[in-house]
């Protein structure tokens, strides 16, 4: 993937505007710590609370299987020559996407762990008393059916530990 093989010698002066919004957003505590998924993470909430207010949380994750099904695709691609940990490798570590979402991803062969992003940002928009979507609604109606529905498109089983620390395994 593209941004696991950045050269910053040849690169790097497209690099000052990024840099500078990430010192931008992690400097702003007001009025809480930003981080730089912030964004992300309330239109992830934002858009999983109308899909679960009008019932399409179903249709709200099998559309996003869809959009990146070519993505998903090419990642099936890896598997014949790789095995089957470098189809985790494309949903996490390997993949803009979820790699912009969590803070970290631990590897471990047929296993990928992450603090669940979304916690500490639905408190911070629960506060405001607009939204409706709890930690288990993350788990049960986003996180869970998505990454199983990746998987599936992929072309193997996972299981999924929600959590604290979510943990992503292939199912033996």
């Amino acid at each position: 993937m593209p941004g696991m093989r950045f050269d910053f010698e040849k690169e790097a002066a497209d690099m000052t505007p990024a840099i500078q919004m990430l010192m931008q957003t992690y400097t702003d505590n007001m009025p809480y710590p930003h981080k730089f998924n912030d964004a992300l993470l309330k239109a992830h909430i934002t858009n999983l609370g109308f899909a679960i207010e009008h019932n399409l949380w179903k249709e709200h994750v099998e559309h996003e299987v869809y959009i990146l099904g070519p993505i998903l695709e090419m990642i099936k691609g890896w598997i014949p020559e790789h095995g089957p940990d470098r189809a985790l490798y494309g949903m996490y570590e390997g993949n803009s996407c979820n790699y912009q979402l969590f803070e970290k991803i631990e590897v471990k062969e047929g296993e990928r762990l992450f603090q669940c992003p979304y916690k500490e940002m639905l408190e911070i928009v629960s506060s405001l008393g607009t939204n409706k979507v709890t930690w288990d609604d993350v788990h049960n109606k986003w996180c869970i059916p998505l990454w199983k529905g990746f998987a599936e498109k992929i072309g193997i089983e996972i299981e999924v530990t929600p959590g604290e620390t979510c943990r992503v395994a292939l199912k033996k």
